[in-house]
């Protein structure tokens, strides 16, 4: 049955991806990345296609280039977590690219989308990117630095907030519990932890693989640990793992660490303990007693109604 599902999952991306999504393609990978797609774990490998909404992780001192054939290309740094999207697709006009950790670097190409490239993160979004953007998101902090062209920056944090512009050159950052800011360059650290390869001037490959049709090896299901991230992301990210990967409830280390951290996604809990039917609970309500019978002399009904009687 798993593999049932695995196989109808797969055809249903395929034919999304054929119905006019534009799918990506890894056209530079180094060392170890996986894309995990509905239940499946893939190896990515230079020219597999990226369809909508694969999860990529890149392991430690990997480099994984997407590109895209209007000439969009995201490259993604080692130890990074990313829903992939072409960045100018949307999801309830939300950015449909989603850096949930790690390093990214966008170059916007000659998209004719209805919207602007950008992506989402736990913390800040990055809109209206035109030129080549550098990002790092991790837990409690990020940066964002505008290489060349402009991008728009939005705090999440900040209800209401505007996003405004920065220009090329410019740089906005922040730490866990402080306010974000500003500089004209960017800092000395964001610069010595950026990835090697972020720092070159890479040439597109995607002409190399536009009609090649290279399939990804499956490494079978991914574990909990794998997938936990996104498990406990924020609820706007979380929700469409609950549709998506419900059947892993039957696998018992699965589940088993779905409930131990029920508290973090509280979604998952009427998947682990549906609700009884509504027939078994029909069938298990009390009878309602009905009025009260007073015994005659000999054992049968009384003439009298209960409430007529006198003692």
């Amino acid at each position: 049955m798993l593999r049932f599902a695995i196989v109808l999952a797969l055809l249903g991306h395929v034919a999304w991806a054929l119905a006019g999504e534009p799918a990506g393609i890894a056209t530079i990978v180094e060392g170890k990345a996986v894309v995990i797609r509905t239940l499946s774990t893939l190896e990515a490998v230079e020219g597999v296609r990226l369809l909508a909404d694969d999860l990529v992780h890149t392991g430690k001192d990997a480099f994984l280039r997407i590109e895209y054939d209007d000439g969009t290309t995201v490259d993604v740094g080692a130890e990074t977590r990313l829903q992939c999207n072409h960045p100018a697709r949307r999801k309830f006009e939300q950015p449909g690219m989603y850096l949930l950790s790690g390093w990214l670097k966008i170059t916007s190409g000659k998209t004719e989308a209805r919207h602007s490239p950008a992506f989402g993160s736990p913390r800040f979004d990055v809109l209206n990117i035109a030129g080549i953007v550098v990002v790092h998101a991790a837990r409690g902090s990020g940066a964002v630095f505008v290489e060349q062209g402009t991008a728009g920056w939005g705090d999440r944090q900040v209800r209401g907030a505007t996003a405004f512009t920065l220009k090329a050159g410019e740089f906005q950052s922040f730490r866990e519990d402080e306010a974000p800011g500003m500089r004209e360059r960017p800092a000395p650290d964001f610069v010595a932890a950026m990835p090697r390869l972020f720092r070159d001037a890479l040439p597109r490959r995607f002409a190399k693989f536009r009609d090649s049709n290279v399939v990804a090896k499956s490494q079978g299901t991914f574990s909990y640990a794998e997938v936990e991230p996104w498990v406990d992301a924020e609820p706007a990210i979380r929700h469409q793992f609950v549709s998506l990967w419900r059947s892993m409830t039957k696998v018992d280390a699965f589940r088993a660490s779905l409930e131990r951290g029920l508290s973090l996604h509280p979604e998952w809990g009427p998947v682990l303990y549906p609700p009884e039917p509504q027939e078994a609970r029909s069938s298990l309500a009390p009878v309602s007693p009905g009025p009260a019978v007073v015994l005659g002399p000999l054992g049968g009904p009384s003439p009298q109604p209960a409430g007529a009687v006198h003692h």
